[in-house]
C-alpha cells in the first residue's frame, strides 16, 4: 500500500493533475531527447522522468555559439570560451552509452580567428573522429573561422548515409587514396574550397550518391566543375561564376540558383529530366543568357520560379522565350512589376503542353500594366487545372490577379477546375462577394470549367 501511495503522488503535481511524463516509455522520452540540441538534453538530467536517459540519445547536437550565449548570456569572443566548449563536448561524448550514433552536429561558428590554433584543430579533428568510430550514419559539420581539413576517416566511412560540410577544403585529399564512402546518398558542399581534381575524386567514391547540394555562391572556391555522377537523382547548384558540365544521366530534379551573369552551364546526357526549380536569376541577363537556361529545362515536365527568379525575367525587354515541353508550371510572380502579366503570358503561351498551372502571391500586392491587345488571346489546348493563391496578409486582390484569372479562362479551351484560395487575405465577406460576382461573368472558352473558391 506505501509504495503504491508513493506512486500515485509522484504521478501527481502539486494542483492534482497527472504527470504525464513518468508514464511514458523509456525509449519515447529518449526519441524526444534526440530532437533536442544536446546542451539542452543534459539539462533534462534535474527532471526525475528524464533522469540520465540523455546518456542514450542517437544524435548528438553541439553548437558552439548557442552554448556560449547559454552559459554565458553574451556572444563568444574568447579562446577560454572556445576551451569550456570543447571540455563541454568531451565530457558528454565520454558519457554517451551508445556503440553507435545516427546523427552527429557540430557547428563552430563566431569563433574569434586569432584565437585559432593547432590545438583547436586537434580538438575539432579528434571530435571527428569520434563520430565516425561510432558509424555516424548523419555527419554534419559547420566551422568558420577558416577553411578546415576534415580529418580522412571521414572520406573513407562506409556507414555515413548524409554529409554536410560547411567551410571545408578538399585540397588536402587531392593525392591521398581515394575517397569510399559506399553508401552514401545525400552530400552537401557549402562554401568548400578545393579543386576540380579533387572534388571529383569526391563524387566518384560516391557510387551510391542520390542527392548532391553545392553552393559556390559569391565566387567561393568550388567554380568550373565537371559534375559526373551516373547515380545523382537531385541536383541543387547555387553559384555566381564559372562553367558547370553536368553528366548526370539520372538526373530527375534540379534546383538551380544563379546569382551573376558569368555563369555557363552544359548539360551532357541528361535525359531524365524531370523537375526544374529555378530559384534566382541574374537581373541583368540578356535574353540569350536567359533562353540557354531554359533550353536546359525544355523537356522537363514541371518548371518552378521562385519570385526572385521570376523578377530576373521580368527586367529583361523584348523577350521570346523558346518552345517547351512543360506540363506543369509554379509561379511566384510580383504583381507590382510593369511586366508581371506579360512574362506569365509569354510563359504560358511558350508552354504548348502545359495541362497544371499553380500561380502564388508573390511578394507585393502592388497593380502592374495591364495586358496589351497582342498578349490577351491564344488557345491553351491542354491546360486542365489553374489553382490562384490569394496575397498573404493584403487587403485587395490586385487587378493584374483578375486579368490573369480573365485570361486563363478565355482561353484554356479543356479547362476543367480553377481554384481561387482567399489564403489569409484582410477580405470582409462583402468583398469576397463582389470578387465571386466579378469572376462569375468573365467568358469561359471551356464548358466544363469550374471555378472553386476556397
Amino acid at each position: 500500500m506505501e509504495s503504491v501511495s508513493k506512486k500515485s503522488i509522484s504521478c501527481e503535481s502539486n494542483d492534482g493533475i497527472e504527470d504525464r511524463l513518468s508514464g511514458l516509455p523509456d525509449e519515447l522520452i529518449v526519441h524526444i531527447l534526440s530532437l533536442m540540441p544536446t546542451l539542452d538534453a543534459v539539462r533534462t538530467m534535474l527532471l526525475r522522468p528524464f533522469r540520465n536517459l540523455w546518456t542514450l540519445v542517437p544524435a548528438l547536437s553541439f553548437e558552439y555559439y548557442g552554448y556560449y550565449c547559454r552559459i554565458a548570456d553574451k556572444p563568444p569572443s574568447t579562446h577560454v570560451s572556445y576551451s569550456s566548449f570543447t571540455c563541454f563536448v568531451r565530457n558528454a561524448l565520454l558519457l554517451n552509452r551508445r556503440s553507435t550514433i545516427d546523427s552527429f552536429r557540430l557547428c563552430i561558428c563566431n569563433l574569434d580567428k586569432k584565437s585559432t590554433d593547432t590545438k583547436i584543430i586537434g580538438d575539432v579533428q579528434m571530435l571527428l573522429r569520434y563520430a565516425i568510430e561510432r558509424e555516424v550514419k548523419d555527419l554534419y559539420f559547420h566551422y568558420n573561422a577558416h577553411f578546415f581539413d576534415p580529418p580522412g576517416c571521414v572520406f573513407t566511412s562506409q556507414y555515413l548515409v548524409t554529409l554536410t560540410l560547411f567551410c571545408c577544403t578538399l585540397e588536402h585529399y587531392e593525392h591521398q587514396s581515394q575517397p569510399q564512402m559506399v553508401n552514401l546518398r545525400k552530400l552537401s558542399l557549402l562554401f568548400v574550397g578545393g579543386s576540380n581534381k579533387a572534388f571529383n575524386q569526391l563524387i566518384s567514391g560516391c557510387p551510391c550518391l542520390q542527392e548532391l547540394f553545392i553552393n559556390t555562391a559569391f565566387g567561393l572556391e568550388l567554380v568550373s566543375l565537371n559534375i559526373n555522377s551516373p547515380s545523382v537523382r537531385k541536383l541543387y547548384l547555387r553559384v555566381s561564376d564559372g562553367s558547370y558540365n553536368l553528366n548526370c544521366p539520372s538526373l530527375k530534379i534540379l534546383d538551380i540558383a544563379i546569382c551573376e551573369t558569368d555563369v555557363k552551364l552544359n548539360m551532357i546526357g541528361v535525359i531524365s529530366l524531370q523537375e526544374v526549380n529555378f530559384e534566382d536569376l541574374p537581373w541583368d541577363c540578356d535574353s540569350g543568357e536567359i533562353n540557354a537556361y531554359f533550353s536546359l529545362s525544355q523537356n522537363a515536365e514541371l518548371i518552378s520560379f521562385s519570385s526572385v527568379a521570376f523578377k530576373g525575367i521580368s527586367f529583361i525587354k523584348k523577350m521570346e522565350f523558346p518552345q517547351n515541353r512543360w506540363k506543369r508550371i509554379v509561379l511566384h510572380p510580383q504583381w507590382n512589376h510593369e511586366r508581371c502579366l506579360e512574362v506569365i503570358c509569354m510563359l504560358i503561351k511558350s508552354s504548348i503542353n502545359l495541362e497544371e498551372l499553380i500561380i502564388y502571391a508573390g511578394e507585393s500586392s502592388g497593380n502592374c500594366e495591364l495586358f496589351s491587345p497582342g498578349l490577351s488571346t491564344c488557345v491553351l489546348p491542354l491546360l486542365r487545372t489553374v489553382t490562384i493563391h490569394g496575397n498573404h496578409g493584403y487587403e485587395k486582390w490586385c487587378e493584374g490577379q483578375l486579368q490573369v484569372i480573365e485570361f486563363l479562362l478565355k482561353n484554356a479551351v479543356i479547362l476543367e477546375k480553377l481554384v481561387i484560395t482567399f489564403g489569409e487575405n484582410k477580405l470582409t465577406a462583402v468583398e469576397k462577394f463582389d470578387l465571386v460576382k466579378q469572376v462569375s461573368t468573365f467568358r469561359r472558352a471551356s464548358v466544363n470549367a469550374t471555378v472553386i473558391f476556397t
